[in-house]
């Protein structure tokens, strides 16, 4: 009879991407990420996106100033560091900072460059006219992602909590 034999390949996962918007609402996907991170032993990087924002300086006959992004830039990083802090994970947590054009885009290439192993994501459960107006970031995310995506939709902690 022959032996069986072990495998010898160790799957090999990088870290978990916890996206944020900087909003107590994006924050639900932390604890039920930071539990997955933990099982598997993953360091975890929070990411914000500060979406890049075109600027008309003239509008409607008035004259306006653009806004200070070295400011806005500075401000997203202090709050990301500060959200991110609130994240505790034993394999580490990196809070990182993307500026893009397309939010969606920005976190799929993020994950694939990182080659991360999961990305996790609240939604802010938007429907109908909302949702149309402002779109799904994470649908863009599950449409385009080659790396699993896990989202916690509202409600999602009280029914993990039963």
């Amino acid at each position: 009879m022959a032996a069986l034999s072990t495998p010898t390949h160790r799957v090999c996962m990088s870290c978990l991407v916890l996206t944020t918007d900087l909003s107590e609402e994006s924050q639900r996907a932390f604890a039920p990420a930071v539990a997955l991170a933990e099982k598997l032993e993953l360091p975890i990087q929070v990411v914000a996106v500060l979406e890049e924002i075109t600027f008309e300086p003239v509008g409607g006959g008035m004259v306006a100033m653009p806004p200070d992004l070295e400011t806005i830039r500075q401000d997203w990083q202090s709050e990301l560091e500060r959200v991110a802090a609130t994240v505790k994970c034993q394999k580490g947590v990196k809070p990182v900072l993307l500026e893009a054009a397309t939010v969606s885009q920005a976190i799929v290439e993020h994950a694939a460059a990182e080659r991360a192993s999961y990305v996790c994501m609240a939604t802010h459960g938007r429907s109908g006219l909302r949702r149309l107006l402002l779109g799904s970031v994470a649908e863009q995310v599950i449409r385009h992602s080659n790396v699993p995506v896990i989202v916690y939709p509202p409600g999602a902690e009280a029914a993990a909590s039963k």
